[in-house]
């Protein structure tokens, strides 16, 4: 399917919003139990857009540099999920969830080791329970650690496909951290994606 023949209607943008609103209720419930405490999502806010547009609007939020964890997936939904945080918030989040408060230089340490579990947890609960709700299953790679900036972690050089950008926001222990996710797809997994929201509201 060539880019112009993909058209996303507001009942796919609608639907496909309220998908992502559960998974990323069962992903805050997951965070939940590492961080011991109650994690309050904000309802989740979605765009269809390109790699350069996804790194311009995060960057009207995030002044610093990005970390987080990138995992493919291949099933209901093919392609690479991103979850991002700000560089100061990933560490904030990681001190939530090593139950200390330790200084920055043993802080970043750890960091890789606590966000690549962190982005499991979050990325697999979501994709899982999208896939539950599709009734189809889901095969995830081993997740990687990624920072820097914006445009080398979102490969902007390679604007080819489409980025589904999820912005949601993170309470927890009345910190404040804003969260992205990222789905990085080709046009064809976008019209999978589809097809597989069709259905899903078609049989509810």
């Amino acid at each position: 399917m060539s880019e112009s023949k993909l058209v996303l209607d507001d009942f796919f943008i609608d639907a496909i919003s309220e998908v992502l609103n559960i998974g990323m209720g069962a992903a805050a419930a997951s965070l939940s139990e590492m961080v011991e405490e109650e994690v309050v999502l904000s309802v989740p806010r979605i765009e269809f857009v390109s790699r350069l547009d996804a790194a311009n609007i995060i960057g009207t939020k995030v002044s610093s540099e990005v970390s987080g964890v990138l995992q493919g997936f291949a099933g209901a939904i093919n392609g690479d999920a991103l979850l991002l945080f700000p560089e100061e918030q990933s560490l904030e989040l990681v001190r939530a969830v090593l139950h200390e408060d330790l200084p920055l230089d043993e802080l970043t340490e750890l960091e890789q080791d606590a966000m690549t579990e962190i982005g499991n947890v979050i990325l697999n609960a979501c994709v899982s329970n999208m896939a539950d709700l599709f009734e189809q299953t889901m095969i995830g790679e081993v997740p990687a650690f990624v920072k820097g900036s914006l445009a080398s972690v979102l490969s902007v050089e390679q604007d080819k496909g489409i980025v589904l950008l999820l912005k949601m926001d993170f309470s927890i222990q009345e910190k404040n951290i804003h969260g992205y996710v990222t789905f990085l797809m080709d046009f064809a997994s976008i019209t999978e994606l589809q097809k597989n929201i069709e259905a899903f509201v078609g049989g509810g």
